[in-house]
């Protein structure tokens, strides 16, 4: 209850405008009625309700409460405040089913807010991106299955639209609802198909529609839950959650998954997984995150881990161990993984000298090795895999043999 308190609190008004305008659009006959409480709804889930989780939140977050109850809180509490603002679209019950529709953009703001940390960027920045998702991608949609139409029927005249009248329509119809399905992200592009769908009775892509807002609404809301989990105000938290649930590993292994999990470099390579791209593009975007990955972690600073009883070779072990936690992804990157190892061990030896120079090299080293992707097999992964070792022992050469005092500098 006590989120709900706060939230209710502090968002009062801006609930009461939004209750006002979407009465007074209610009551008016007009046609654009029904989308306005989507509008309304939208605004206040994509930029006024995330702003809670921005500010203040360092005074929630240090007293003992479980996030994952905290954050349960802060939806349920804006999930009864929206279901208050959309509540006299129950008049009319087709805008009650278009406010649906805004309901991805709450996680969305969510996301916004806890990657800013600032309240007036949340603001502003999900109001963009309500704006963007609504009117932006079912243009785009518009002008591309126009183009596609055109150029499969043969259309380039007025005559030949007027002899092909009746194809050209199914044809769009069935391309707007091909690239309706790509433009999953977009609650603009489904409710625009949504509406078309009851115009038209077809009712089993109407559901569809539904379906896909609702399944990304929980996508969304599973990544920011993950975040929220992370969080710590001011920066991403470092205790792992990974690496507290693996107490079998020796705690050197353990250090490592932790420094990992909290790489911004090595969270966004993981989301890329999640993409729906080929294994060729998901290696691309490795060759530049996972060395960025390996460079953050040098930032740590070694004086403190040197200053324990323990050899200079313990920065090489600590690499050897991130190598072998990245030889975890070979089913997803394939042979195109030795290229990344390579390209990765390149990215730490360069790092041992300068990690300014290193992360200024990357993109060329990146770009350069690019090609070996589109090659990969086993020839070129075998050949990455001999090139690897002697790059590693010019880096333990670098470690032993490095001076220690310059290391905050630039090498």
């Amino acid at each position: 209850m006590a989120p709900l308190k706060i939230e209710a609190h502090r968002l009062s008004v801006f609930v009461l405008i939004a209750l006002v305008l979407t009465l007074i659009t209610l009551l008016a006959d007009v046609e654009i009625s029904p989308v306005v409480p989507y509008i309304v709804l939208g605004f206040l889930l994509s930029s006024v309700f995330p702003v809670g989780l921005s500010y203040g939140l360092e005074l929630i977050l240090s007293k003992p409460l479980k996030r994952i109850e905290l954050f349960a809180g802060f939806l349920l509490s804006h999930l009864l405040l929206a279901l208050v603002v959309i509540l006299p679209t129950l008049v009319k019950p087709m805008a009650f089913i278009y406010a649906i529709f805004a309901f991805p953009f709450l996680p969305m703001g969510y996301l916004t807010g806890l990657l800013l940390k600032n309240p007036r960027r949340t603001l502003l920045v999900g109001t963009l991106v309500f704006l963007i998702l609504t009117f932006v991608p079912m243009g785009y949609i518009e002008m591309k299955v126009q183009n596609d139409a055109q150029k499969a029927l043969g259309i380039e005249t007025l005559a030949d639209y007027e002899a092909k009248k009746a194809e050209y329509s199914v044809l769009i119809h069935a391309l707007e609802r091909k690239y309706g399905n790509y433009a999953f992200f977009s609650p603009g592009v489904q409710l625009e198909l949504f509406s078309r769908d009851l115009a038209s009775k077809d009712m089993s892509d109407a559901y569809l529609r539904v379906g896909i807002t609702m399944g990304f609404t929980v996508l969304l809301l599973s990544l920011s839950l993950l975040i929220f989990l992370r969080f710590e105000p001011g920066d991403f938290l470092r205790p792992s959650i990974p690496a507290v649930y693996l107490r079998f590993l020796p705690w050197w292994v353990r250090k490592e998954v932790a420094s990992l999990w909290a790489s911004r470099a090595f969270f966004v390579f993981l989301m890329v997984l999640l993409l729906p791209v080929g294994r060729i593009m998901k290696a691309f975007f490795a060759l530049f995150l996972l060395p960025m990955s390996v460079i953050e972690l040098l930032s740590e600073n070694p004086l403190l881990i040197l200053s324990k009883p323990v050899k200079r070779t313990y920065l090489i072990r600590r690499f050897l161990v991130i190598l072998g936690l990245f030889a975890l992804f070979t089913p997803i990157l394939g042979f195109s993984l030795p290229v990344v190892l390579f390209t990765v061990t390149v990215a730490f030896l360069t790092g041992l000298f300068s990690r300014k120079l290193a992360l200024a090299l990357l993109p060329f080293f990146a770009l350069i090795l690019s090609p070996a992707l589109q090659e990969a097999s086993l020839l070129v992964a075998t050949l990455f895999m001999v090139l690897t070792p002697p790059f590693i022992a010019l880096a333990y050469m670098r470690a032993v043999r490095m001076e220690l005092s310059n290391w905050e500098g630039t090498g």
